[in-house]
């Protein structure tokens, strides 16, 4: 009677670990559902928080010395591609970032950072240095304007880009 229930026993452990093991890959796929799309949203967010906060670090560690220029310039580049891919996610675009341009955009008058003062080209939507949000400025009353603003809601001016 020994000799019968040692070998039932191995064989309910082995069904149960084969089961635990292969149960995910027989699982029907779950369909994504709006609560997970704005987790997703949520996580995208923070990621993209993540990196700002990680190109502002890197830059603080390169300007006190901690780093090279190589290992600066290498890190932050990775750091800027990653965040654009998670930018084009959360815009809905294709999340495969466009090739790079062979040098800076030209800076285009009454367009620079709004923080640190820096020209931007006329596609920039973050500032080269610091990293913030970049809006346009009135070449007529030096107001502030948006993104896709085309003309000056103080003034009316239109503006450039």
């Amino acid at each position: 009677m020994d000799t019968i229930i040692a070998p039932i026993i191995l064989f309910l452990i082995f069904t149960g670990a084969a089961y635990y093991v292969l149960e995910p890959f027989l699982a029907q796929p779950v369909m994504a559902t709006e609560n997970d799309r704005e987790t997703v949203g949520t996580a995208l967010e923070l990621r993209k928080i993540s990196l700002y906060k990680q190109i502002r670090e890197t830059e603080f560690e390169h300007e006190i010395g901690m780093t090279d220029q190589e290992d600066f310039e290498r890190t932050r580049k990775e750091l800027v591609v990653e965040a654009a891919g998670v930018l084009q996610t959360l815009e809905g675009s294709p999340a495969e970032p466009k090739p790079a341009a062979p040098g800076p955009p030209p800076p285009v008058p009454g367009l620079s950072c709004p923080d640190c003062g820096t020209p931007a080209g006329p596609e920039a939507r973050f500032c080269a240095d610091c990293g913030a949000a970049l809006g346009k400025v009135c070449p007529q009353c030096g107001g502030q304007a948006g993104l896709g603003d085309r003309f000056c809601s103080t003034c009316g001016r239109g503006l450039v880009g």
